[in-house]
C-alpha cells in the first residue's frame, strides 16, 4: 500500500485498488506452516476497511483488543469457541460475530484448519497492527 494526500481533507491516506480475489487461492499461496502460531493473509484494503483470512492451528488464541477498529469474523473452517467480552459462544463454519473496538476477545478451536475471514473497519495496516495482548 502506498500513501497519497487526500485532496479534500489534506490528510495522508492509504491508496487502494478495486480487486476480486479468491479466498481459496489466497490461502493456498500463503499457507500456514507448522512453526507459525497463526497467519493473516490480507485479501484487500479499502479506504475504511480491510479483509483478511486468519489461519491458525487448533488450540487457544490469546486475549487481546483492537484499540482503533471493529472486527467482523466469519468462520470458513474449524469449530470451537470465541470469547467476546464476557460472552462465550460455540462457533462452526458459517457463524459470524462482531467485535467492537476496545472489546477483549479470544478463541479456542478444536479442529484444523482454522480459517476465519475478518473484516476490519477502519482499515488495519498490516505493517502496524492495532492489537494489544491482554495476557
Amino acid at each position: 500500500m502506498t500513501e497519497y494526500v487526500c485532496p479534500t481533507c489534506q490528510q495522508p491516506q492509504l491508496r487502494t485498488r478495486v480487486d476480486v480475489r479468491s479466498v481459496k487461492e489466497a490461502v493456498e499461496t500463503d499457507p500456514l506452516r507448522g512453526a507459525d502460531l497463526f497467519k493473516r493473509t490480507y485479501i484487500g484494503h479499502g479506504r475504511t476497511s480491510s479483509v483478511f483470512v486468519f489461519q491458525g492451528h487448533a488450540g487457544p488464541f490469546r486475549k487481546h483488543v483492537h484499540v482503533n477498529h471493529d472486527e467482523i469474523g466469519y468462520v470458513l473452517a474449524g469449530s470451537g469457541k470465541v470469547v467476546i467480552g464476557e460472552v462465550v459462544k460455540q462457533v462452526r463454519p458459517g457463524d459470524v460475530w462482531v467485535i467492537p473496538a476496545n472489546t477483549s476477545h479470544a478463541g479456542e478451536f478444536a479442529d484444523e484448519p482454522v480459517l476465519v475471514l475478518f473484516v476490519s473497519s477502519p482499515q488495519e495496516d498490516p505493517d502496524h497492527p492495532d492489537r494489544v495482548w491482554l495476557d
